[in-house]
C-alpha cells in the first residue's frame, strides 16, 4: 500500500452532492469519495496539463 498525506479540502454542496450521486452508480457504488475523487483530480489536471502544452505551443 502506497503512503499518502491526507489532505483535506472543502467542497460546494454541488460538488458533495455530484460524488454522491456518482456512489448510486454501478460503476462507483463501492467506492469511497477519496476513491472517486483521485481520478477525478487526476483527469482535471490531465486536461489542464494540455491547455498549459498547447498555450505554450502556440507561443
Amino acid at each position: 500500500m502506497t503512503t499518502m498525506k491526507r489532505k483535506s479540502i472543502s467542497l460546494p454542496p454541488e460538488l458533495e452532492e455530484a460524488i454522491f450521486a456518482l456512489r448510486k452508480t454501478d460503476k462507483y457504488c463501492k467506492c469511497s469519495v477519496s476513491e472517486i475523487m483521485r481520478p477525478l483530480l487526476t483527469m482535471g489536471l490531465e486536461v489542464e496539463e494540455t491547455k498549459v502544452t498547447e498555450a505554450v505551443m502556440k507561443g
